[in-house]
């Protein structure tokens, strides 16, 4: 077989001095800055913004009926092109008042059926939906309040006129307590707020959620431009999304709940907001070891008779 000729050298073989080869490491390094820099800029602006504004959809197939209750199965319009999927489950017995229930992010209407069936039987009429861009309703991206507050505007118009005589109140869960609370704010036509699990402003909870999500000490100023180009693509002001600000309007009778081992908000968010609320009718309850969301397990009897027994209440 013939011998194939030695493949060409282009570079030379000669040792690098030491000056030379902290040049070439340099260099080196100064690219590999650049191409990480250039990653987190296209991670910024063209990922990141919509895990913020476009969280999985979680849908259930389980209805009041399957509780035994009646209800009303509708779409809810709140705008010219957007529809919410909504459940209306009327009081079984006397009517005392009207709930809304709102939930938090990456879930739905739904979960909150078992409660229905004991607040139905206890005189409430419950109205309750999926957020925008979340189960069954329409909608492209959630804003944390911004618009969801004239979802609930709209909500109080409804209930009003179907039981123009009967209180309504409001109960949220997360990102549902946020929009309660901006919703409560110098809204006289909501009489009472229970409140669970909520941040006290935007900027500050996505810039935890992102240290907690990816380990590192995420500098305010990065998340704070991934809120920027959220607000771009949503058509919202994000760090005008500050539950604690508008805590300052709230003054209807409130019961704030949070769990003292709350990995997704931490329990200084609720301490924050409950001194923020202008009401002097203000509970704050904290359930021992209580994460994000296990407070009914965790908290047990006393959380439960915390939150029926709020609402139980006949002086709303």
């Amino acid at each position: 077989m013939e011998k194939l000729p030695p493949f060409p050298k282009f570079f030379p073989t000669l040792p690098l001095t030491p000056r030379q080869m902290l040049k070439t490491t340099l260099i080196i390094l100064a690219v590999l800055a650049l191409l990480l820099v250039l990653a987190v800029f296209l991670l910024a602006t063209y990922v990141l913004p919509y895990a913020i504004l476009q969280p999985p959809r979680r849908t259930n197939t389980t209805t009041p009926a399957d509780f035994g209750l009646p209800y009303e199965h509708f779409k809810f319009k709140v705008a010219e092109d957007l529809e919410l999927d909504a459940f209306y489950v009327p009081a079984t017995t006397v009517a005392r008042a009207n709930l809304i229930m709102l939930h938090g992010v990456g879930s739905c209407k739904e979960v909150y059926l078992g409660s229905v069936a004991e607040l139905v039987k206890a005189g409430y009429n419950v109205l309750l939906w999926d957020q925008r861009a979340h189960g069954k309703s329409g909608g492209e991206y959630l804003t944390y309040g911004y618009h969801e507050k004239y979802d609930v505007s709209k909500a109080i118009d409804w209930l009003e006129a179907r039981n123009p005589t009967l209180p309504t109140g409001i109960y949220g869960n997360s990102m549902g307590g946020a929009v309660a609370i901006q919703s409560m704010a110098g809204n006289p036509g909501l009489r009472f707020g229970l409140i669970e699990s909520t941040f006290t402003d935007l900027p500050a909870v996505a810039n935890a959620y992102g240290r907690r999500l990816s380990g590192l000490p995420l500098p305010h100023w990065l998340s704070d431009y991934v809120l920027y180009r959220a607000g771009r693509i949503a058509d919202f002001e994000p760090f005008t999304v500050r539950p604690v600000e508008a805590a300052r309007k709230v003054t209807q009778p409130i019961m704030h709940i949070h769990g003292d081992a709350d990995a997704n908000i931490n329990v200084s968010h609720a301490h924050a907001l409950f001194e923020a609320y202008a009401s002097e009718d203000k509970t704050l309850y904290i359930v021992e070891n209580g994460d994000h969301a296990d407070l009914w397990e965790k908290g047990g009897d006393g959380y439960r008779d915390v939150w029926f027994g709020f609402l139980m209440r006949t002086d709303f």
